[in-house]
């Protein structure tokens, strides 16, 4: 699913209105349909019990919100009307649809600048209708009080129309007191890139996706570099028959190299999980003393042993590898720094597909030199921390994804840069922000699994963009799974492993 910009969404609306030869006021009408639906169908609103709030601006955020109330008043809600007058120009289809409301006697008032802000009941649903995706500088002192004033109160739901009030399309905020905090956003048709940033998320609530009528045929014409992964992306990309005659030659071969002393246990997350998503054959390299470990508790896999017995002095790769992901559990010490510097030499020229995590991440950033040896297409997952020990940091959100596709377009490299929502830069320097996962999943072994599967993805031939995107998605779908089997307090890393085989199951539905 595409990610546009405010440009891009006004020309597809345009489009829309052009095309079917409908007015912007029938295209209002749909956006307020579509969250009358969404409003009416959850269970969680009892529209006929508890009355209504609807603040709507001046422009055509504030038209979709009068239109809304019309439509709940008609519903049998009890729905009152306040018309936030932060400027005095009013837009045509605001103001075509106050006269269409005024003829239904819904209460209406008007609350201007400077004047004591009305007594709203909380025991309301507040509609947030005052401004749209267009915002692009903060509002005056007073309007700022009246949005903490909105913020403070204990409202039974906050919904927010396209965008909660305030918050700006595509820029960053020096200060947060001027936003409406939404507990739910029904935005239109895509995203909204602010949505997918940690810092919003207290303000944009959980966010909903709502279908107005965009036409498809104009919508793939328009270029883009960032996008959302949805359930239609992970169908198009997913293998998903095995031939009769198939044997595990045609799923690949990979290798995980890591562990040390104590680490042991973060490889073996690593194998099972390539088990799970589908690889034919894996190899794991470790220190000697990992050897019985992994032997007993996991016999399919294939140990190859160091000559150490409590790290990693030397890596020999085997000939008919697919894959190899590294890093894991492997520990900085001085031989192992040694050895993965070593490593990344011998298989530079190699072609082997390669997902490097953890202290793979850690040696780099001892060891800065040693990105320009990286392979290209090799593949990164550092957290915001280890991005930061590697490459910097950054001032806002936007700077964040200015510098993770620098990054990748300069080493040739994929990265996923780990959290809600994982970004997948590539070398082309297109984003890629996932759909799926839950904060359960913050927990110890989490991303050794992802390298896991990862390896197997690209074992099994997927290339690095589809294995990226397949991988983040796979990985928080299953955590979706279990948590709600289980909890989000209650997810360990292994029970996405135990569940990868169902969320294959649903994306093949």
């Amino acid at each position: 699913m595409k990610i546009l910009s405010l440009n891009q969404i006004r020309k597809v609306d345009q489009y829309c209105i052009d095309y079917e030869s409908i007015s912007s006021i029938e295209l209002m009408e749909r956006a307020a349909k579509s969250c009358f639906n969404w409003i009416v169908k959850n269970k969680h609103f009892q529209v006929r019990k508890i009355p209504f709030i609807v603040l709507s601006g001046n422009g055509k955020n504030g038209g979709d919100g009068l239109v809304l109330a019309k439509m709940l008043y008609l519903y049998g809600a009890k729905v009152s009307i306040y018309i936030v007058n932060i400027s005095n120009h009013f837009s045509n289809e605001f103001l075509i649809n106050k006269e269409k409301v005024l003829r239904y006697n819904i209460p209406l008032q008007i609350i201007c600048e400077k004047e004591k802000f009305p007594l709203l009941d909380q025991k309301s649903y507040l509609i947030d209708a005052i401004f749209g995706i267009g915002l692009n500088r903060s509002v005056n002192p007073y309007w700022k009080s009246f949005f903490h004033y909105i913020n403070e109160k204990k409202f039974q739901s906050v919904l927010s129309i396209d965008i909660p009030s305030g918050l700006f399309m595509e820029k960053s905020h020096d200060n947060f007191t001027g936003i409406i905090k939404a507990t739910h956003t029904l935005t239109f048709q895509v995203p909204k890139l602010p949505f997918l940033f940690p810092i919003y998320a207290n303000y944009v609530g959980k966010w909903w996706i709502l279908n107005i009528g965009w036409k498809n045929d104009f919508l793939k014409k328009i270029h883009t570099k960032n996008f959302y992964i949805d359930d239609k992306c992970i169908y198009s990309i997913y293998k998903k028959k095995r031939r009769k005659f198939s044997h595990k030659g045609n799923y690949g071969h990979g290798m995980i190299i890591g562990g040390n002393n104590g680490m042991i246990g973060s490889v073996i997350l690593a194998a099972k999980a390539s088990f799970r998503t589908g690889i034919g054959k894996l190899s794991v390299h470790v220190p000697y003393c990992g050897y019985e470990i992994i032997q007993t508790s996991f016999p399919e896999v294939i140990v190859k042993t160091d000559v150490k017995k409590n790290w990693i002095s030397d890596i020999i790769i085997p000939t008919d590898i697919n894959a190899i992901g590294i890093g894991i559990g492997m520990g900085t010490h001085p031989q192992t720094e040694n050895a993965f510097a070593s490593f990344l030499r011998k298989i530079k020229d190699k072609k082997i597909s390669m997902v490097v995590d953890a202290d793979g991440l850690n040696i780099l950033s001892n060891q800065l030199e040693l990105l320009n040896i990286l392979p290209n297409d090799t593949i990164i997952t550092p957290h915001p921390k280890e991005f930061y020990r590697l490459f910097g940091a950054w001032k806002n959100d936007y700077q964040k994804l200015d510098l993770v596709k620098e990054i990748s377009v300069k080493y040739k490299i994929f990265i996923i840069l780990k959290g809600a929502h994982s970004i997948i830069s590539t070398p082309c320097g297109n984003l890629y922000f996932n759909s799926t996962g839950n904060p359960g999943m913050a927990t110890a072994g989490t991303g050794d699994v992802l390298t896991g599967m990862i390896t197997s993805l690209l074992s099994q031939g997927y290339s690095p963009k589809k294995s990226c995107i397949m991988g983040v998605y796979l990985h928080g779908l299953s955590g979706d799974i279990a948590a709600n089997k289980f909890s989000e307090e209650s997810i360990i890393s292994s029970d996405i492993i135990d569940h990868i085989g169902e969320a294959y199951q649903k994306i093949t539905i």
